[in-house]
C-alpha cells in the first residue's frame, strides 16, 4: 500500500504564558483513503475508468481522457493495460485519436472469444459544447490482443429514435445521449444501457432538460465475428424510457444488472436526492414504474446527482456505490462514497444498511464518481476517479460479507476487536466508572460507544453520561428534541468567540428514533481517520431524509483532537431512565459491527 501524507495539522494554542504553534505530520495508511489506491495514467482529464479482466489474467482499462477539462474539444478515448492487478499499468494506447471529432465515454465488453469491444460516443457532425461530447453516432472498436491494439475500423451501432429524439432542437435529425454502464450479458444477449438526452439548443446550454433510460440488446454479439453483421434492438418498446414523471424531467445514468431470474434491474440517478430503480421482467421489452431505492428497513437511499453504481457479484449478491445524502440539484457531495450489499428477497434486491468504502481528506473536494468494479482471484477492486485522478482500490472482503451478512439472524456474536470497556448495569449503578482513553482524533484515531438504555420520558437535554472534567475535554450523551439524542465532544482547545466549534461538537440523530419505556441499543461512532461521525440507533444508521436534513451523518472539525480529561465516566441521577449497558472501543466500528451488536441483544 502506497503511504501518502494526509495532512499538515498547524495547531495553535493559547497558552498562559505564550502563543505557540504544533505542526503535527500524519502518514495516513488507511485501505479507505483514496490517496491509497494506485494511480491510472492520464492526459489530465480522467473519466469512467472501467476494466476487464482479460482471458490471459491481465487487465485493460479505457476511460476518456483529454489535457483539457470535461468536456474539451480534445476528449478522446484511450486504453492501458495492467499486468499486476492495477498496482502498475502500462503508457496510454489511443483507441481513437485526441482532437476533433471528439470521442467520449467509453463502455468495454469482453465476448466469450476473449474479444474485447469498446462503444463510446463519437461526436462525427462536429456539434459545439456539451451538445458535442453528448452526440453520435453511438461508435465501437474492437480489440483481439487483450487490449493492446485496436480494430482499424470504427463501427457504428444504429439506434432506434424516439419520442425524446424528436423533441430536441434538430427535430429527430440528431440524437443525444451517453452511456456510463459497461455492458451486462446473459446467455442470451448482450445489453448496454444508456441515457438519451433532450437538447434544446445546438450548443447545449444548460446541459439538457429531459433524460430518459433506454438499452441496446444484441442478440448475436456474444457469438458473432463479423461487425458488420451485429443485430441490435432498442428497448423498452415503444416512445417512452425508463423514468417516472414524479421524480422530475432528469433521470439519468442508468445502470443494469441481471438478476437469477433473468430480470433487469435498473438503478439510476434523479435530481430530487434519491436514486430510482425498475425492473423488466420480459427481456426488456417493458420496465416497471420506478420506485425510490430503499433499504431493506424502508428508509429512502439518498443521494445527489451523482453516479449511483450496482453490480452483482461472481457469487450472486450486489453491492451499490451511492453518497447516502439528500442533497438535491447538485453534483456536489459525492464525498465520501458509502456502498451497501444487497441480496435477492421475493423477486427484488434487498438492500443493507451502509458502510464508507472511500474518502477524501478534503471535505470540500469534489469527490468520486463513475467508478467500476473488478473481480479475480477472489478479491474485488472499485476503481474510481476525480476527473483529474483516476486511482485503484482493493475493498476489504470483511467489509463486504460484513453488509451481507446483515440478513442474517440470530448471529450472537459480540464484536470483541479494540474493545477496551464494558460495563454492565450493576456496575453503573456506582453513578462513575473509570473510563479508557480515547485516541486522538486529529492523527486520524477514533472510538465508539454502544449504549443499551430505557428512558421513561424523552424530555430534551436529559444528560446520561459524560466524562467532561476541568480541562473541558470529553464527550456527553443527552437526549435531544424530537425523540432524537445527540452526543458533544470536546477537546478543550480555545477558539474564536464566535465560531462554530468554541464549544465543541455535536452530533445529532435522526429524530423519531427513541420511544419511551423501549430498550434501545444506541452507538456513537466517531471515526477520525475518514473525519465522519455517525449515530446508530438500534441498528439503523441515521442518515437524513428527504423531509428533514441533508446529511444524517457529520464530518468532525479538522482540528479536533485529544478528547481526554478525567477518564472517568460520570452517569446522571437525574436522567429519568435507566443506563443498563456501556461498551467503548478504542477504534470505529463498521455499521455492520455495530448491527452485530444490537442483534446479538443485551
Amino acid at each position: 500500500m502506497i503511504r501518502l501524507l494526509m495532512l499538515f495539522a498547524f495547531v495553535t494554542v493559547l497558552l498562559p504564558s505564550a502563543l505557540q504553534s504544533q505542526t503535527i505530520e500524519i502518514t495516513n495508511t488507511d485501505a479507505r483513503y483514496i490517496g491509497n489506491g494506485s494511480e491510472l495514467p492520464s492526459e489530465h482529464y480522467a473519466d469512467q475508468p472501467y476494466v476487464i479482466v482479460c482471458d490471459d489474467g491481465s487487465w485493460v482499462c479505457t476511460m476518456t481522457t483529454s489535457s483539457g477539462v470535461e468536456s474539451a474539444y480534445m476528449n478522446h478515448i484511450v486504453s492501458t493495460k495492467s499486468y499486476d492487478q492495477g498496482k502498475t499499468w502500462s503508457r496510454l494506447t489511443d483507441v481513437e485519436p485526441s482532437g476533433v471529432p471528439q470521442s467520449s465515454w467509453a463502455v468495454p465488453l469482453k465476448v466469450p472469444s476473449g474479444r474485447i469491444y469498446v462503444f463510446y460516443n463519437f461526436n462525427r457532425d462536429r456539434h459545439p459544447g456539451l451538445a458535442g461530447v453528448m452526440s453520435g453516432p453511438f461508435a465501437f472498436r474492437y480489440s483481439d490482443d487483450h487490449g493492446k491494439s485496436w480494430s482499424t475500423e470504427r463501427y457504428e451501432v444504429p439506434m432506434r429514435k424516439t419520442k425524446i429524439d424528436y423533441d430536441n432542437f434538430s427535430n429527430g435529425s440528431y440524437q443525444f445521449f451517453w452511456s456510463v454502464a459497461k455492458p451486462v450479458v446473459t446467455d442470451k444477449a448482450a445489453y448496454i444501457t444508456y441515457s438519451k438526452l433532450l437538447v434544446d439548443n445546438p450548443e447545449a446550454k444548460g446541459f439538457h432538460r429531459r433524460a430518459e433510460g433506454f438499452i441496446l440488446k444484441s442478440s448475436n454479439l456474444l457469438t458473432e465475428s463479423d461487425p458488420e453483421k451485429i443485430r441490435w434492438d432498442l428497448l423498452p418498446e415503444g416512445e417512452i424510457g425508463i423514468n417516472n414523471p414524479q421524480f422530475g424531467d432528469v433521470q439519468e445514468e442508468h445502470h443494469t444488472v441481471v438478476m437469477e431470474d433473468g430480470s433487469l434491474y435498473v438503478v439510476y440517478r434523479t435530481v430530487e436526492g434519491h436514486m430510482a430503480y425498475s425492473i423488466s421482467r420480459d427481456d426488456g421489452r417493458n420496465f416497471s414504474l420506478p420506485q425510490q431505492l430503499t433499504y431493506a428497513s424502508g428508509g429512502v437511499m439518498g443521494n445527489p446527482r451523482a453516479c449511483p453504481r450496482i453490480h452483482r457479484t461472481r457469487d450472486g449478491k450486489y453491492l451499490l456505490w451511492y453518497h447516502n445524502n439528500f442533497r438535491t440539484r447538485t453534483y456536489q457531495g459525492r464525498n465520501p462514497v458509502w456502498l451497501s450489499g444487497g441480496v435477492e428477497k421475493d423477486g427484488e434486491i434487498a438492500w443493507s444498511q451502509p458502510e464508507i468504502v472511500l474518502y477524501d481528506m478534503d471535505p470540500e473536494a469534489f469527490g468520486m464518481s463513475y467508478p467500476d468494479f473488478v473481480e479475480q482471484d477472489g478479491k474485488l477492486w472499485i476503481v474510481e476517479t476525480q476527473k483529474n485522478y483516476a486511482r485503484v482500490h482493493e475493498v476489504s472482503q470483511d467489509l463486504l460479507d460484513g453488509m451481507w451478512s446483515q440478513f442474517l439472524e440470530n448471529k450472537g456474536r459480540i464484536v470483541k476487536e479494540g474493545l477496551v470497556m464494558e460495563s454492565n448495569d450493576n456496575m453503573l449503578k456506582a453513578g462513575s466508572i473509570n473510563f479508557p482513553t480515547l485516541p486522538n482524533l486529529m492523527t486520524g484515531g477514533g472510538f465508539t460507544l454502544a449504549l443499551w438504555f430505557t428512558a421513561k420520558d424523552l424530555e430534551p437535554e436529559q444528560t446520561l453520561l459524560s466524562t467532561f472534567g476541568s480541562k473541558h475535554k470529553g464527550l456527553e450523551v443527552s437526549l435531544a428534541e424530537n425523540r432524537a439524542i445527540q452526543i458533544k465532544i470536546h477537546d478543550g482547545e480555545m477558539r474564536d468567540a464566535d465560531g462554530p466549534y468554541r464549544e465543541g461538537q455535536v452530533f445529532v440523530s435522526d429524530t423519531d428514533v427513541l420511544s419511551p419505556g423501549t430498550l434501545h441499543h444506541v452507538v456513537f461512532v466517531v471515526d477520525g481517520a475518514s473525519g465522519i461521525a455517525s449515530i446508530i440507533v438500534d441498528g439503523m444508521l441515521s442518515d437524513g431524509s428527504l423531509g428533514t436534513r441533508p446529511y444524517g451523518w457529520g464530518r468532525i472539525y479538522t482540528f479536533m483532537g485529544d478528547l481526554n480529561d478525567t477518564y472517568t465516566c460520570k452517569g446522571n441521577p437525574d436522567f429519568n431512565g435507566q443506563l443498563r449497558h456501556i461498551r467503548v472501543y478504542n477504534r470505529y466500528l463498521t455499521t455492520s459491527e455495530v448491527i452485530a451488536n444490537y442483534q446479538a441483544g443485551l
